[in-house]
């Protein structure tokens, strides 16, 4: 599908709004309007987001280029086609891909908005806290799950109970590594040690007191902006930095799919399959949830609590 590129239409009022974050489409603006205008809201929502790390990203010659201490690299295909893969078709989606990529950039950086930090910046303050607010999430998932509705309309609710148990998942996860990073210095050492986004990081010694002067709010801006159900990538790094063995994430990640194919793919798996989550997948997806919380948060009292006795 070709564009005039030289040429931007402006976008209409109901296309979307502006947000915290940058221009929001609306979905179903988006599955109605003409393919031109189609294309410029999901190029307009893509470089709100992202932009060439050479804008602001820390370059390193000595370790290989750029330090992506905010996240990324990111990749315009994986980010767009989570976005509008089920509101747009592939061929469109390529089109603002090639568009995007079209001076030669493959990799891009978060662009951190203004009052970004202050929006997702909840920290457990409180050993426990975390723990806590997981369960509140668990009690109020039980609460609706037996809210009495027609079957269809069931359906979708049990949808959203099963991508809220993994929300509360990845809350807690979160809140923990920022909690015991903030709290105990050999979590800190051990995350920049064992990150390789920090790992990799040297500098000279004229340089160094600045550094670790602005440390702690990298550490902290990274894990605010990690994606905590990659749970192959996240499990190991806690793991490292909190020393201690996690439980296998080998049944979780069967629900991480499932949830994948619930929020990107409007309920449907790759090959066009209705995600049907039934009272018992939704009641399996609780018990794995609540036992790998309980079994992190035993590891963590026996490794940490036991010194404060």
């Amino acid at each position: 599908m070709g564009f005039n590129h030289d040429y931007r239409p402006e976008l209409p009022p109901d296309a979307g709004q502006d947000t915290e974050l940058g221009f929001e489409p609306d979905d179903n603006w988006i599955k109605t309007t003409n393919p031109e205008l189609r294309h410029e809201a999901m190029r307009t929502w893509f470089i709100a987001r992202y932009e060439d790390p050479a804008n602001n990203t820390p370059y390193m010659s000595s370790e290989g280029g750029y330090l992506y201490v905010h996240g990324g690299p990111y990749e315009a295909g994986e980010e767009l086609i989570n976005r509008f893969g089920h509101v747009c078709s592939d061929e469109e989606i390529q089109a603002v891909i090639d568009d995007v990529e079209a001076n030669g950039n493959h990799e891009w950086a978060p662009i951190r908005h203004k009052n970004y930090d202050a929006q997702f910046a909840y920290e457990a303050s409180i050993r426990g806290e975390a723990h806590q607010a997981f369960l509140r999430r668990l009690e109020e998932a039980d609460g609706l799950a037996v809210v009495q509705v027609n079957e269809q309309i069931q359906k979708t609710l049990r949808q959203l109970l099963y991508v809220s148990l993994i929300v509360a998942l990845e809350a807690y996860l979160a809140d923990t590594m920022l909690y015991w990073v903030a709290e105990e210095k050999s979590v800190f050492r051990r995350f920049v040690g064992t990150c390789k986004e920090f790992e990799k990081r040297k500098f000279a010694l004229s340089e160094i007191f600045d550094r670790m002067d602005a440390l702690e709010d990298d550490v902290k801006a990274y894990l605010q902006e990690l994606v905590w159900h990659r749970l192959d990538k996240v499990v190991p790094l806690m793991s490292g930095s909190l020393g201690i063995a996690l439980p296998s994430i080998e049944k979780l990640m069967r629900h991480i799919v499932c949830r994948h194919d619930i929020i990107h793919r409007g309920g449907k798996t790759k090959d066009g399959k209705e995600v049907a989550v039934s009272t018992k997948f939704l009641s399996e997806l609780r018990k794995d949830v609540l036992k790998f919380v309980d079994e992190v948060e035993a590891k963590l009292n026996e490794q940490y609590l036991k010194r404060s006795k």
